[in-house]
């Protein structure tokens, strides 16, 4: 559905059909080496491919929503779970030939920049959450991984769909850091990212695992908490090791961890 360039981005980015999203050229190269050797790859090499780039973890995600969701008792919450029950072979023929995304920037490298950093942060909080995870000796590993993978996926999605937009939000909160995000968000897009992730997990039947909080029955315990402080911890590390929120940042992973900040801090360094 083509939506006109005057309608606001959030609102372009609500009704973005995962079709459009384009994955990073390693994965569709990594994808098409595998499908000519699809009797030599399982489940698990594939999930590792998928886990590489965001960008496919949602494409898979929802395809498996898609197609399998309403014979499904409860929502398939990983890229591997989902990876198990499409199969290998339908795998390869619902992702051939996927748009890649450092061609459609091909014009536009200060946007390439923007979304790859984008990525380069998510892959940052991922490790850190697990990290945190086996300190803690969480089961749930693999979701908290991709938990905070995806915590970020509005953003992502509005650097691949309006780069522009995404480079003129960036600047407004460089220069304007008193003012909220949320604020930031609705002066340039027109609405907030956080409202449009809600609308998508719920057009492309996401799984609720995705929304932030890791375990939705309690977003305010440890595996939640656990996901939060590895985003916000990514975030501050884009600006280096000496951002003033740090220090606050390592001192709360702390008290989740039972380990003094200097403690955390290697354990975020060793991860990174």
């Amino acid at each position: 559905m083509e939506v006109p360039p005057s309608v606001p981005v959030a609102q372009r980015l609500a009704v973005l059909e995962p079709a459009a999203l384009p994955v990073l050229r390693a994965t569709r190269t990594a994808i098409a080496h595998w499908a000519a050797r699809a009797d030599e790859v399982d489940a698990s090499r594939l999930a590792d491919i998928a886990l590489r780039d965001p960008l496919m973890c949602l494409r898979m995600l929802q395809h498996v929503a898609a197609t399998l969701g309403r014979r499904l008792q409860t929502p398939v919450q990983t890229v591997t779970a989902a990876l198990v029950l499409t199969g290998i072979e339908p795998f390869f023929r619902a992702f051939a030939d996927l748009p890649v995304l450092e061609d459609r920037f091909a014009a536009h490298p200060a946007g390439l920049h923007g979304v790859l950093a984008a990525v380069t942060r998510a892959h940052a909080a991922a490790r850190i959450a697990v990290a945190f995870a086996v300190h803690r000796q969480d089961d749930d590993v693999e979701l908290l991984h991709q938990a905070a993978l995806l915590h970020d996926f509005p953003e992502l999605l509005l650097w691949c769909v309006a780069p522009d937009a995404a480079l003129e939000l960036a600047r407004l909160r460089r220069q304007a850091p008193q003012l909220a995000d949320r604020d930031a968000e609705r002066q340039v897009l027109g609405g907030e990212l956080s409202e449009v992730g809600q609308v998508l997990l719920q057009r492309w039947q996401l799984p609720p695992s995705l929304c932030g909080t890791a375990r939705t029955l309690d977003m305010h315990g440890p595996a939640a908490l656990n996901v939060r402080l590895a985003v916000q911890i990514a975030h501050h590390l884009q600006d280096g090791w000496h951002h003033p929120a740090l220090p606050e940042d390592f001192r709360q992973a702390g008290l989740l961890l039972n380990l003094p900040p200097v403690g955390v801090a290697s354990l975020v360094r060793h991860a990174l």
